[in-house]
């Protein structure tokens, strides 16, 4: 397993090379939209890169981050709310959030099939997923995806297409904008 927990200060430094800025474009056309009544959950924060770019862009809604990781969590900046939580198992009542974000986050995940009734389960419906992640069918998401693997990791990687039929089955309709080797799907609950 690659040590999350020691690991913080490399991805505090470096994560935000990672996301290309169609991402934040993309993410800042969902997040304008909400106001003080909404909340915002990001499942696998990590270093906070994704809910804190979202913040950014909307100070209105209430933004909360969870990650397994103390190691990573604990570098995400104030007031996002931070906790140490696995999306297998959100600490949240039904129904509390009008968007769920997970920014390279489903390939870590063991148990899939938990996560996305979680997240099912937390989101409101009419409620927005936003996913970013790694085409395993790519050369660039192949590196990726045997890296993970050699280290130990889930290594959960789904083509956008294959991750759109995967989420249907949870009550997601949903849509992805790719670009090489990276893609982000964006959901509605139903």
């Amino acid at each position: 397993m690659i040590p999350f927990n020691y690991l913080g200060w490399a991805f505090r430094i470096f994560g935000k090379g990672i996301y290309p800025e169609w991402v934040f474009l993309s993410l800042q056309r969902i997040v304008e939209k909400f106001n003080e009544n909404d909340k915002i959950l990001d499942v696998g924060a990590g270093t906070g890169v994704l809910i804190e770019q979202a913040y950014s862009f909307n100070t209105k809604p209430k933004y909360i981050a969870v990650d397994p990781a103390y190691g990573m969590i604990k570098y995400v900046k104030d007031p996002i709310v931070k906790i140490v939580a696995k999306g297998e198992r959100l600490p949240f009542k039904n129904e509390t959030f009008s968007m769920v974000m997970l920014g390279e986050t489903v390939h870590h995940i063991k148990d899939l099939n938990n996560a996305f009734k979680e997240i099912n389960r937390v989101l409101k419906s009419n409620g927005f997923l936003f996913v970013f992640d790694f085409d395993p069918n790519e050369t660039k998401g192949k590196r990726i995806y045997r890296f993970e693997k050699l280290f130990g990791e889930p290594a959960n990687f789904f083509p956008p297409e294959k991750l759109k039929n995967v989420l249907s089955n949870y009550g997601f309709e949903s849509e992805f904008i790719k670009s090489d080797y990276r893609y982000i799907l964006i959901g509605i609950k139903r």
